[in-house]
Formats: structure tokens, sequence, C-alpha cells
């Protein structure tokens, strides 16, 4: 294994907000690979505004690590 790869840890990230055209409540559950809690919320917010357009934050996410 190599330094880059002990140096990753797992993390689960739940994004909660609302879909902008319905006004529905969203929970986005992601679990990343990153450097960094920072890195990891980063992705998840790329992804969510990738995949779900209509997506808008309204709450703290949460972040836990999986696997250090």
């Amino acid at each position: 294994m190599s330094r880059k790869e002990q140096k990753m840890a797992k993390f689960s990230i739940m994004l909660f907000g609302i879909d902008s055209y319905t006004k529905n409540k969203m929970q986005l559950p992601y679990k990343l690979d990153a450097k960094s809690s920072d890195a990891a919320l980063r992705e998840a917010r790329m992804c969510a505004m990738t995949f779900y357009p209509r997506f808008s934050e309204t709450e703290k996410p949460d972040v836990e690590v999986v696997k250090r």
C-alpha cells in the first residue's frame, strides 16, 4: 500500500436540503474516500449539484469518519 492510499479515510456524509422546484425535503447520502472531511464535503456538494441541480442545502451537513 502506498503512502497516498494510507492517508485516505472513508467518510459518510448526509446533505440536508430541499428540492427548489417541489419544495420537498431531501436527504442525500454519500460515502467517499478523501484526505480530509472538508475535501469529502466539497466532493459531496459537487456531486449533489451535478446530479440534483434543483437541490438547495438548508441545514448543516452530517459528516462522519467511517474508516481511517
